[in-house]
């Protein structure tokens, strides 16, 4: 089956690209900016430039003339612009697409501070949280001691954890120097493992999940009851449906799942849940009947780590090793940082706002 990626990045959709391989579609992409570094892939079946500049019927227009030269069967879309883009056209495609939220529904959960006020309001478990129209209007708030450390800092809608910052101590303040986006949300830092969820939806039913925790040397998935309870009463309070991944928190203090943001998209390690036996774009172009789960897996992601051990490398360490070297080019153009996708964001002025009143502090919230 011959499909058509929709990129403007290039690290996350490099590796829904190789899932949808996996899946055994014959792949092309259309984008523009950093997602050429995709053409190096040799998973790439062809790139064909957009000229859409955001506009969602250019956008249309292209997908139709790719769609009838190359005989594109479905359309998907690899990073969080295409995914509104392509639920902006939802109905309108010339083929069929990936399970796609609505608009309203991606603007919700996109938007760090639409998703957090939307969890509070609901009763979801979620870090305290403030949302500052500047730097400046930050710094003063910490002057007048309105708000204190430890505190975790980040733009409303980037996502892979650019503009990030984590500001545990006095020292940290420095960081803010260099923060250049606004408005500026922060969140209380809440002590524990992070972690993340993904759910596979059909309006607002959860037919795939699966829970992980990565670091830069080491993949695991496991299971976790609350942190699926809360994640899939998003997804059916917002009639979700595909895929969406949330990142979270498992609270030291009380083991308790804490939301800190959603991605109502395809997400970055979907290639490390597909390596361990689920690959979501399979699963959402073929949903089976029940719900499809992983509840173990783990692999080693340091080459070092595996050459110094490797008889006690396993079978998913091995394997996440040949998905690397398999198509070496293209992973030494990412490793080395050739295509800069740092500021492919869906603009927060574009995203509808959340109108809700301030909702207070849940009881029992982790510090």
């Amino acid at each position: 089956m011959n499909a058509l990626l929709i990129a403007f990045a290039v690290t996350l959709p490099y590796h829904v690209l190789r899932a949808a391989t996996a899946a055994g579609l014959q792949a092309h992409v259309l984008g523009s900016g950093a997602s050429r570094g995709l053409s190096r892939s040799r998973h790439c079946r062809g790139y064909h430039v957009s000229r859409c500049g955001g506009d969602p019927e250019i956008m249309l227009a292209e997908i139709r003339d790719v769609v009838a030269r190359h005989g594109i069967e479905v359309v998907l879309p690899a990073d969080d612009v295409a995914t509104r883009l392509l639920a902006l056209l939802n109905g309108r495609l010339p083929v069929r697409s990936t399970p796609l939220p609505d608009v309203a529904t991606f603007d919700l959960l996109n938007d760090k501070w639409n998703f957090t006020r939307f969890c509070r309001k609901h009763g979801v478990r979620v870090p305290e949280a403030r949302l500052f129209d500047s730097r400046a209007e930050l710094i003063a708030a910490l002057e007048w001691g309105e708000i204190a450390l430890p505190l975790t800092v980040k733009p409303t809608n980037r996502s892979g954890g650019i503009g990030v910052l984590h500001l545990r101590q006095p020292a940290d303040l420095a960081l803010l120097d260099g923060l250049d986006y606004r408005p500026v949300l922060t969140q209380r830092h809440i002590v524990g493992e992070s972690v993340s969820i993904t759910l596979l939806c059909e309006r607002g039913r959860v037919r795939a999940h699966v829970a992980q925790q990565r670091d830069a040397r080491r993949f695991r998935v496991l299971t976790h009851a609350d942190l699926l309870r809360s994640a899939a009463q998003v997804a059916e309070l917002t009639g979700y449906h595909g895929t969406v991944n949330y990142d979270a928190i498992l609270a030291e203090a009380d083991g308790l799942a804490y939301l800190v943001e959603c991605n109502p998209r395809f997400w970055y390690s979907i290639y490390l849940v597909m390596l361990a036996g689920l690959n979501f774009v399979d699963l959402a172009l073929h949903p089976g009947t029940g719900v499809a789960t992983l509840d173990r897996g783990e692999m080693r992601l340091s080459w070092r780590d595996v050459m110094a051990r490797p008889w006690a490398a396993t079978r998913l360490d091995w394997r996440f090793q040949r998905y690397n070297f398999s198509d070496p080019r293209a992973y030494l153009l990412l490793r080395r940082g050739c295509y800069d996708d740092s500021d492919v964001a869906v603009p927060a002025a574009a995203m509808a706002p959340y109108a809700l009143p301030e909702v207070p502090a849940l009881a029992g919230e982790a510090q």
